[in-house]
């Protein structure tokens, strides 16, 4: 059989830009290991001396910083349950993966991967002990939908065909890594989930190194049930990293960083020199206590070399330079202040609705297609909604802010739906609930 280990085309081009963002988000001990791919050995460089220099080198991670600080705006209120909700999906969403972890939690996640790579996924996958018609079996004795967070570079092939109604996912592939824990101790295996529209198989690499397939079943929702969080679509599947020149910025000072840690180590040690020295004559050179330096040339002298550091002072600059460029290209995530003129407002709030603000549109839009999902495994008509807060990602909740919202609904830029929702989420319409509390408090 073919190797259902191998990545689409698709999935390696985009890996080439999540490779350096997935790399500063595991910090130093990541950008260590990845070697001479972010940090490259210069031409004359020894390479002991290269090792030295990447083993001192550490990184100062502005680019996790910024995607935490993002995502902790996003979700520094909870996201909330409307009134309709069914109890048993409500429920469910407290322990939404079969792991513990609530909705919030693994909405977090969720978007934490999609921010640093573009998109990430959800499989809400259904168990059923000694009947296979999920994906998995076995997971729950009470068999019931839940969620499986998918990285983005976790999928490695994706087939879909286009149909009237839109994309629609024929076969997934899904790379994932399972432990094995024993009195010996514990060790990992890779293993490649394959889903159809009918049929799932779980595939495992012999010693022989060739692929078998371990277990299988039958996909009995007759769809794929995937779900895509998108923070900078391109495509069907296809998104690039929104952080992605900060990533650039990052790079730039860690390696402008490490050249600079190199030079000041050098520089702080000087050199010995002499002129007029010759060693068959005047012998070696010892340098310490009670120790004189002579030499049979009457013009000799010895004298220390140092560096005048105005190449330390340049590289300084530059650091700074980079560090307030880096700064300053966060706050484009951040809503800008409220102009004078009532057409200032509405642009300014038009801008707001990006990008920050439209990620959080993108996150609600997913969860409640996840929620669809849910429903479509246990058969229910009514599933309810989720709502992400944006009381967080405004800066001003004063009378003319609603104002803007207003003008912004009298010129059709959003609709009832829309004005609603921004009510709501700034609390002046109590229309939800907070579905980490018991359905019937």
């Amino acid at each position: 059989m073919n190797n259902p280990s191998t990545p689409s085309p698709r999935y390696l081009e985009m890996h080439k830009k999540w490779e350096l963002p997935l790399s500063l988000m595991g910090g130093t001990k990541a950008m260590r290991h990845a070697g001479q791919l972010f940090l490259p050995q210069h031409p004359a460089e020894n390479s002991r001396v290269y090792q030295e220099r990447a083993r001192k080198t550490v990184l100062r991670n502005y680019f996790r910083k910024t995607v935490h600080k993002l995502v902790g705006q996003i979700f520094a209120n909870p996201l909330k349950a409307s009134a309709d909700m069914p109890e048993v999906i409500a429920t469910y969403l407290k322990n939404v993966d079969l792991t513990g972890r609530g909705l919030n939690s693994f909405a977090q996640s969720w978007f934490e991967d999609a921010l640093v790579c573009g998109m990430s996924h959800a499989l809400v996958d259904f168990p059923v002990n000694g009947d296979a018609t999920g994906s998995r079996k076995g997971a729950d004795s009470k068999a019931r939908p839940y969620a499986v967070h998918i990285p983005a570079a976790s999928l490695i092939s994706a087939d879909w065909s286009v149909t009237a109604t839109g994309y629609r996912l024929d076969k997934i592939r899904v790379k994932e890594e399972t432990a094995a824990y024993s009195g010996q101790g514990s060790a990992s295996d890779v293993q490649i989930r394959e889903i159809t529209r009918d049929h799932w198989g779980v595939f495992r690499q012999a010693k022989a190194g060739q692929w078998q397939c371990v277990d299988e079943g039958q996909n009995s929702l007759g769809k794929i049930p995937l779900i895509t969080l998108y923070t900078n679509r391109t495509g069907f599947l296809e998104a690039t990293p929104p952080l992605e020149d900060l990533a650039w910025l990052n790079l730039e000072h860690y390696q402008i960083r490490s050249d600079q840690r190199n030079a000041l180590n050098v520089a702080s040690f000087p050199i010995l020199a002499a002129s007029g020295y010759d060693p068959e004559v005047d012998g070696p050179i010892e340098v310490g206590p009670n120790k004189v330096l002579t030499t049979s040339d009457t013009d000799g002298k010895y004298y220390y070399v140092e560096s005048s550091g105005a190449a330390l002072e340049a590289g300084s600059r530059e650091l700074q330079d980079l560090e307030k460029a880096i700064n300053q290209f966060s706050l484009q995530f951040e809503t800008g202040h409220v102009t004078q003129t009532a057409t200032g407002r509405t642009l300014d709030a038009l801008e707001a609705l990006s990008p920050l603000v439209a990620m959080s549109n993108e996150l609600e839009d997913a969860l409640n297609a996840m929620l669809g999902m849910f429903a479509d495994w246990k058969g229910l008509n009514e599933t309810g909604s989720i709502t992400v807060s944006r009381q967080s990602l405004e800066r001003s909740y004063s009378g003319q802010n609603l104002q803007d919202l207003i003008l912004l609904f009298d010129r059709q830029i959003i609709d009832r739906t829309g004005l609603e929702r921004e009510l709501a989420a700034r609390g002046i319409l109590q229309s939800s609930l907070d579905f980490n509390s018991h359905p019937s408090q």
